[in-house]
């Protein structure tokens, strides 16, 4: 058996030439097994009952309490929220971004405001650690002099929100009768559906069409799913990782030139504390990365 304590930082800044709030507090995880996930993701449990939520990397297999320091914008104890990623594309590329919101917003009702979200953070790598900085939704009130950059970025966010609302139409849309969409992922050519049953689904374009490419299939100790309660985040190029609530299980489901299915699982608490049990969770990934 592999044992290993290690040390992970919550450090840096957010953006170029802005000011965010950052961590500098340093802590030591617990001892595990070696868990052998897809590397190059960086995820984020949380647990909307609770408020817990926890920072977990794949490559160095090492867990942070997210709400240890109380001073950090991205600290959530006592309040709600849910988390997604965004890939922010600008003119200088492509930026990662972890944004809490409301767990009571929905862009199919408002637009969103600085008011709709908590945080709105991302992650860089300095000196082989992982760094973390977040900006509070205070920051993006117009009436503070929050800055054109700022307000340029709540733009850009609504549209990609309101983009992924579109998509969210069409796919549960597509869905064969009798299936209603819980979560999806827009994998290259590929659409990764999961419906309120638990069943996966796998849709595509033709001719201008959405239909399903083969078969439907379950994933093991899900009978149901809620949108609040689930995610679906991508591994790699070739695959996604599905969160159920429900089970408390991670699940890899990619192909490699045939269907796609249920590859691997993991427990959550294989790699979190005990008595963990989020409600969702969400990651991001370093491009070009594929462990399988």
């Amino acid at each position: 058996m592999k044992l290993h304590t290690t040390t992970l930082l919550l450090l840096g800044t957010l953006l170029a030439g802005c000011g965010g709030s950052s961590s500098n507090a340093e802590t030591t995880d617990t001892t595990m097994n070696t868990i052998d996930l897809p590397d190059g993701l960086t995820m984020i449990f949380f647990d909307n009952t609770t408020s817990r939520q926890y920072l977990y990397d794949t490559q160095s297999e090492k867990y942070e309490d997210m709400n240890s320091d109380s001073t950090q914008n991205y600290a959530m104890s006592g309040k709600h929220g849910l988390p997604i990623v965004w890939f922010h594309e600008s003119a200088t590329g492509v930026d990662q971004k972890i944004v809490m919101l409301n767990d009571t917003f929905a862009i199919s009702d408002e637009n969103l405001s600085y008011q709709s979200f908590h945080y709105l953070g991302h992650f860089h790598e300095a000196n082989n650690e992982k760094h973390f900085a977040a900006h509070s939704g205070d920051e993006f009130n117009p009436d503070n002099n929050a800055s054109s950059t700022k307000l340029a970025t709540l733009n850009s966010l609504n549209a990609h929100l309101r983009q992924q609302e579109e998509m969210r139409v069409k796919i549960a849309n597509a869905l064969p009768s009798g299936e209603s969409l819980c979560n999806y992922y827009a994998l290259d050519k590929e659409h990764i559906a999961l419906t309120t049953t638990g069943q996966v689904y796998l849709l595509s374009e033709q001719n201008g069409t959405l239909l399903p490419t083969q078969a439907a299939f379950g994933l093991e100790g899900v009978s149901y799913c809620e949108s609040d309660k689930s995610a679906i985040v991508k591994a790699n190029d070739h695959g996604v990782i599905i969160f159920s609530a429900q089970s408390q299980k991670l699940y890899l489901v990619d192909n490699h030139g045939g269907d796609f299915h249920s590859h691997s699982t993991w427990d959550i608490d294989r790699f979190l504390p005990a008595g963990f049990t989020p409600t969702v969770m969400t990651s991001i990934i370093e491009e070009g990365t594929h462990d399988h």
